[in-house]
């Protein structure tokens, strides 16, 4: 039997349409974490036991709770409302025909909500101690289409820095659910350079060592490169453009 820990990532309450984000769209058959969430548990094999759920506690809070309590209060007064999304519905007929139902709502009303953690890689970190504590082998974790690709590459820097264990392996799943009036493309990814068979490769510093530090700049430092960075495409397109007219 393979013991598995989930984990999810939390939203700070202040997320423009919070509710959409971690629920979902039922009337679009669009996951939201929570619904996700479901999804996992109830899709695990015979030969996977569920060890336990966690949530992330970031700095938020709301109605006197926190952010991570919170969001498990949302899931425990929103747990039958699951039923509204077409791919949910079978799965939790037939939980109930089987008899899960009760281990179900039971892996549900047991998440385990992480100590106040301040950005991802802790929350990564927060959660794999918990799972070692749980004896746990698989991880999957869930977060939002817009986040997915961002906490896979701070799973990777937590396993790096040696804070998952090492008989943990790591699965991600990113919810049918972007940030609010956003799109799953809207994601940009910077690798280093790494291939020898491309010009790039020998520029240094590559894009993504110039963006770094970024992260760390003061608001209107950010707004300033933004501003930046905007004129230079407007003008590059126009360079562009230009270039194709005379071609064609």
């Amino acid at each position: 039997m393979t013991t598995v820990g989930i984990m999810v990532h939390c939203r700070n309450l202040a997320t423009e349409a919070w509710e959409e984000l971690v629920f979902g769209r039922p009337e679009h058959d669009r996951l939201g974490d929570h619904a996700t969430l479901a999804r996992v548990v109830l899709g695990l094999a015979p030969s996977e036991e569920p060890a336990c759920v966690v949530f992330g506690r970031g700095t938020s809070w709301r109605d006197g709770l926190n952010e991570g309590d919170y969001s498990k209060r949302f899931l425990l007064d929103n747990l039958d409302r699951l039923r509204e999304f077409p791919s949910l519905a079978p799965l939790l007929a037939r939980a109930e025909g089987g008899g899960r139902r009760t281990a179900f709502r039971r892996a549900m009303e047991s998440v385990i909500v992480t100590a106040e953690v301040r950005n991802s890689v802790e929350e990564i970190e927060a959660a794999a101690a918990i799972f070692t504590g749980h004896g746990v082998e698989k991880v999957i974790q869930i977060a939002a289409a817009s986040h997915a690709p961002r906490c896979v590459k701070e799973q990777a820097v937590a396993r790096a820095r040696g804070r998952i264990d090492a008989g943990q392996t790591w699965f991600t799943v990113a919810t049918d659910m972007p940030y609010h009036g956003t799109k799953a493309e809207d994601v940009v990814v910077l690798e280093p350079l790494h291939r020898r068979d491309q010009p790039m490769t020998h520029v240094r510093p590559g894009l993504a060592e110039v963006i770094a530090p970024y992260f760390g700049l003061p608001d209107e430092d950010k707004k300033e490169f933004i501003a930046l960075v905007e004129e230079f495409m407007s003008r590059a397109a126009g360079r562009r453009d230009a270039t194709a007219l005379e071609r064609g």
